[in-house]
């Protein structure tokens, strides 16, 4: 077979026509022997996470022994009850290592019930017997108030509540006259509701006790809304998705016969769309300004109400000064890249004729989109699983800071069927967490349930956070797997069409043999490359997570540092995505490992800078030019008739509290389905530019080798036989 060898190197480069038809062998067979270990694994722990999580964790709440309110055998007790709101404001004392984030924590009785009281009641009076709140055991022929109350059985006051995710919340605390929860007597006489101490319970220490959760009432009441427009407008979000889908197409379609009238006018559109931006966003700073005698900035406050900001003239302000500016930018680029936009339209006309040859390759991405959607929900299921996973762990809190606590370890783990308060003091023990702590005697834990994973279940209970970073870290590389993959399968084709155009075949041929290709020899060069991704990104997560822990803690210098890393790493993940890119494609020619494909590949970038820079890039610039013209172009048209400035479609604009839900879904959506379109020109591009290279390095080193390529190329790259 004939070798030929690059003027720059001693490296012998097999001719790529004889290297995609030569009979192909398995690459980097070790690398996929440890992917296929790895995603074993990741089933493996998939399924300990569905046998031991229950994500009905985060559903329901839990009462004082960690049973969950609806859930079993107090499905009809959806709500839990605190005894004593005041205990939840007192110094909890413990370890602080063992807050693990908990965002709270109460030394009171919780008690599930079938609804939250509806009147305000303390112990003594005539309607606490009707009203009152126990525990499980109490029955409700049960008349000895005073014993009960004693023993912590039931409660020694009782507010009006309303629900709040399951937890019944006072509902008074906006309303009250006075400082005071107050209730009438037998005698008509108004009284203060004192706590179990005796002392007035005041607004004061409720409003503490009770504060992270009423601080939710707006993010509640404003998910309701967020869920009821989805559900309103989620039609004219398929309609104005698929419209993007159709305009997509069409825009693809076109580039084919008409690749650089259509690249003008995506940049004339794009610099259109900018001017109308900016144009309509100082009018509609002009009309607000008048309306509000002349003035620019009025009162100001930050509310959910996205309708609010819209009303400001300083909001419009901001948005045309910032649309001008790059209005102002992009025109000076491409007055300053007008001779090198015409050779990347050179180059784009060739890509256009390559996809044309296997118009099926345009529906390819969204074969890999659909399953790093799949990826994605299995592993935010697997997640929430295994966050959920473990038995109910109880621990000891006070409710008050004691001045001696020799005999009792704060945060200790605690049985509460065994738990005996020996010393008097105001201690408790509470339920904690879902989980297995390396306190806990796993035999006793597990009742049975689950012994065939003991063995795993005590090395995760020493090593509680490895199952999550093990998915985090599957979810990366089996995400760039798939990328890279879709990346090697159209990099087959267009290599093909390169360099065997005579042998391309009809169009669905060269793209099933590409994916056979891929799928039976080049699996394990795929997993190699994605696992270089997959370690980045997972070391930028761990240092994302450092820093976020211990930011309130360090100076100035340490966050540079952080910055620096973050920064670091995030320009190491782009270089070896870049680097993977063009190694696929060195693949999918020669069938070579992915270090031969990788240096091949870095090899040819380093020897044509230039080239790559103006050719390359600029092509990628009006890729996305026009991936940002469909979505700009989907996203003016969906606010113009979501905010009823269309007359003749005024008619079926639905009701929203935010018209912001469906026209942000809706931008979203469109940029994805342009992206999985206009990602075949992105390779298709990187892969004639590759397949270029490689020409005009094989006509240099041998006279007798024959150009490929076509005449557009030949005129962009200089070159004549």
């Amino acid at each position: 077979m004939a070798k030929s060898i690059t003027p720059d190197s001693c490296i012998r480069y097999e001719p790529p026509k004889q290297g995609l038809d030569r009979k192909r062998s398995c690459t980097d067979i070790p690398c996929c022997l440890i992917f296929l270990i790895f995603i074993g694994g990741f089933v493996i722990l998939s399924i300990f996470a569905f046998q031991e999580g229950d994500p009905k964790q985060l559903l329901h709440p839990t009462d004082s022994q960690g049973n969950l309110c609806g859930s079993g055998n107090l499905q009809d007790r959806p709500y839990v009850y605190f005894f004593d709101w005041t205990k939840c404001i007192k110094s909890v004392n413990f370890a602080a290592n063992m807050l693990k984030g908990r965002p709270f924590v109460c030394p009171t009785t919780q008690i599930c019930v079938q609804q939250c009281p509806n009147e305000s009641t303390y112990f003594g009076l005539s309607n606490y017997q009707a009203n009152r709140v126990c525990t499980y055991d109490v029955t409700a022929t049960q008349n000895d108030n005073d014993q009960l109350v004693e023993n912590g059985k039931c409660a020694h006051y009782i507010l009006a509540s309303k629900p709040l995710f399951g937890r019944c919340i006072p509902e008074t605390l906006q309303s009250l006259a006075n400082d005071f929860f107050q209730v009438v007597d037998n005698n008509n006489v108004t009284k203060n509701i004192t706590d179990s101490n005796g002392q007035p319970l005041t607004r004061t220490e409720i409003g503490k006790g009770v504060k992270y959760l009423v601080d939710l009432l707006n993010l509640k009441q404003l998910s309701a809304f967020l869920v009821e427009d989805f559900t309103t407008s989620w039609k004219y979000i398929l309609i104005a998705l698929a419209f993007a889908a159709v305009l997509s197409f069409v825009w693809i379609l076109l580039m084919r016969w008409l690749a650089k009238p259509v690249v003008w006018l995506g940049i004339l559109l794009f610099i259109f769309m900018l001017g109308i931006i900016t144009g309509f966003a100082f009018y509609e700073f002009d009309q607000l300004r008048k309306k509000n005698d002349n003035q620019i900035l009025t009162e100001f406050k930050f509310v959910a109400d996205a309708n609010y900001y819209r009303t400001l003239p300083i909001t419009w302000l901001i948005i045309g000064i910032i649309s001008a500016i790059l209005l102002l930018i992009s025109i000076l680029v491409f007055l300053a890249l007008l001779k090198r936009l015409r050779i990347a339209l050179a180059i784009l006309k060739e890509a256009s004729k390559a996809v044309g040859y296997n118009f099926f390759s345009l529906f390819w991405p969204f074969i890999p989109f659909l399953l790093q959607i799949g990826i994605f929900f299995y592993w935010a299921v697997v997640a929430i699983h295994l966050a959920t996973a473990g038995k109910p762990i109880y621990r000891i809190v006070f409710n008050e800071t004691l001045a001696n606590t020799t005999n009792v370890q704060l945060g200790e783990i605690c049985d509460p069927k065994k738990w005996n308060n020996t010393n008097g003091s105001n201690q408790q023990c509470v339920f904690w967490e879902y989980g297995y702590d390396p306190q806990v005697d796993l035999d006793s834990i597990l009742n049975g349930t689950g012994q065939h994973f003991k063995s795993f279940i005590q090395f995760v209970n020493q090593n509680q956070w490895l199952p999550q970073l093990f998915s985090a870290f599957m979810l990366f590389w089996l995400t760039a797997f798939v990328i890279g993959f879709s990346q090697l399968v159209l990099a087959g084709i267009y290599a093909r069409y390169y360099w065997d155009r005579e042998r391309f075949g009809v169009p669905c041929s060269s793209l099933f043999a590409s994916l056979f290709r891929a799928l039976i020899f080049h699996l394990g060069t795929v997993a190699f490359g994605a696992l270089l991704i997959a370690i980045v990104k997972l070391i930028r997560g761990i240092l994302e997570y450092f820093e976020e822990k211990v930011k309130d803690k360090t100076g100035t210098i340490a966050r540079c540092l952080f910055c620096c890393c973050r920064c670091c790493l995030f320009c190491l993940e782009k270089f070896l995505k870049f680097l993977n890119r063009n190694a696929y494609i060195i693949t999918a020619i020669y069938g070579t490992g992915f270090f031969t494909s990788a240096r091949r590949a870095f090899h040819l970038i380093v020897s044509n800078p230039l080239r790559l820079l103006v050719i390359d890039k600029v092509c990628d610039f009006l890729i996305f030019l026009g991936k940002l013209c469909i979505t700009a172009g989907i996203g003016i048209l969906a606010f113009f008739f979501f905010t009823r400035r269309i007359a003749q479609a005024e008619k079926y604009v639905p009701e929203l509290h935010y018209y912001a839900v469906p026209l942000l879904l809706i931008i979203i959506g469109t940029y994805i389905i342009a992206t999985c379109f206009f990602s075949v020109y992105s390779i298709a591009v990187d892969t004639l530019f590759i397949c270029a290279i490689q020409d005009i390095q094989l006509h240099e080193s041998n006279k007798d080798h024959h150009l490929m390529m076509p005449k557009g190329l030949k005129k962009v790259f200089r070159v004549q036989e």
